[in-house]
């Protein structure tokens, strides 16, 4: 059984190196989707891979992402250690950073843990 006592001081890492490529919109601004069923992370306590489904909603403005640069970018987690409550945020973040678009949704839907799932979810502009 994993002690969570030393949570507080656990490491936690994002990606570092990896940048979002886009691509023109060029007037052509649908709402797209992009789905990454198999996400992975590390606890930052048990060193154990948590694993989901990484779901991103997005209304592009002037640029979208470019697809070999996002899964590139989701891939990079693997070997990362942070929370799946942080995780969520951090993408969204860099997402927002690289496309700017008009809106975006990044869920991530995680495998049960302990017996419970975990739904994170966010949101720009919040």
């Amino acid at each position: 059984m994993t002690d969570y006592n030393a949570a507080q001081e656990a490491q936690i890492e994002v990606p570092e190196g990896v940048k979002l490529q886009t691509i023109p919109s060029a007037g052509k601004n649908p709402v797209i989707e992009l789905s990454y069923p198999e996400f992975q992370s590390l606890c930052p306590v048990s060193n154990r891979h948590d694993q989901g489904k990484v779901t991103i909603r997005y209304k592009p403005s002037e640029s979208i992402l470019e697809q070999k640069s996002i899964r590139d970018y989701l891939a990079s987690w693997r070997e990362l250690h942070s929370w799946q409550e942080y995780i969520t945020e951090e993408i969204a973040t860099a997402i927002q950073a690289a496309c700017k678009p008009e809106w975006l949704i990044v869920e991530i839907t995680w495998a049960a843990r302990g017996g419970i799932y975990v739904k994170t979810l966010a949101k720009r502009p919040e």
